[in-house]
């Protein structure tokens, strides 16, 4: 495989309402889009997308008639199913969001059969010509070390998003990571320090280098731009893409789908970075997780123009 994405899959139900609700408040919506989702599905969807090579993702879903949706749909959009499995104990996961007119989000998950995975699910998961492996925490943290262990002694190329990010630290999982992806939230909880502006960006991107010894972070600012640092002395900062904005839900997932699709299509780091950031840019521009994913052509039209 040429990308081999392990993480979670979710399906999402998705409501538009005016404006978030608030602790006891009833919205009136529109009607429901029943869509995929999860951090894991939406990067391995992103990267199939994207990019020329096969992708494989390798998720845990229930034995219920959406977990049979979520395969069934992968298998239609091209990826690789035969990592899926079909977990006996635990429900398919799923993610009710509520998206109001701004573009702005909320999100309830249950992980379900996300979080039935053990060490011993994946004793007999080989990675052996695997150019890229991208991981997210929507998974049990162990678990997660552990394929990032494989797929680095498969010579694999490693990305992390760490996300969601977890109350305790995870330097652990640091020195089996190549490229970590955090956003600007998650960058300032791994670096226990806010950041506030581009250069503020810059210097965490590098400072995050140093620390964890990767051989690049990037960190993503949202609407303002993306820092990053190759080698923990430059750094450098690319402001965004300006779009008109309809939902943001799953953008850092395209940004890290599109990130691992770049390298394995064989583009420089930077040009792969400025490569997310555009199909990151055009997925805020539609409707729905998964279903926002831009296709080769439309980033590459996209960029031709920009």
């Amino acid at each position: 495989m040429a990308v081999v994405v392990f993480g979670s899959a979710n399906v999402d139900i998705s409501i538009d309402v005016r404006s978030l609700p608030k602790l006891g408040e009833t919205k009136q919506g529109s009607d429901y889009r029943i869509g995929l989702g999860g951090k894991g599905l939406n990067q391995a969807v992103a990267a199939s997308r994207l990019s020329h090579s096969l992708v494989q993702f390798i998720g845990a879903v229930g034995t219920d008639h959406f977990g049979s949706f979520l395969e069934s749909e992968l298998a239609a959009l091209g990826v690789a199913t035969s990592g899926i499995r079909r977990d006996p104990t635990r429900p398919t996961g799923m993610a009710l969001i509520h998206v109001d007119r701004d573009g702005h989000n909320s999100i309830t998950v249950s992980g379900g059969a996300n979080l039935s995975w053990t060490t011993s699910h994946i004793s007999d998961l080989a990675f052996d010509g695997t150019t890229v492996g991208l991981c997210q925490l929507e998974t049990p943290f162990d678990v997660t070390v552990e394929i990032l262990k494989r797929l680095s002694n498969a010579d694999a190329l490693t990305i992390l998003d760490p996300a969601p990010i977890p109350e305790e630290a995870i330097d652990e999982i640091f020195p089996v990571v190549d490229i970590l992806t955090p956003n600007q939230h998650e960058a300032e909880r791994l670096l226990n320090r806010r950041i506030l502006n581009s250069k503020e960006a810059v210097q965490g991107a590098i400072a995050l280098v140093k620390r964890g010894g990767f051989k690049a972070v990037i960190i993503t600012m949202g609407e303002q731009g993306v820092a990053y640092s190759e080698n923990g002395t430059d750094g450098n900062w690319l402001p965004a893409f300006q779009v008109d904005t309809i939902d943001t839900v799953a953008a850092g997932d395209c940004f890290n789908g599109a990130l691992a699709a770049s390298i394995v299509n064989g583009v420089s780091f930077r040009e792969s970075v400025v490569f997310a950031m555009a199909a990151a840019a055009l997925s805020v521009t539609k409707e729905g997780a998964s279903s926002s994913v831009p296709s080769l052509v439309e980033v590459q039209e996209f960029l031709a123009n920009h």
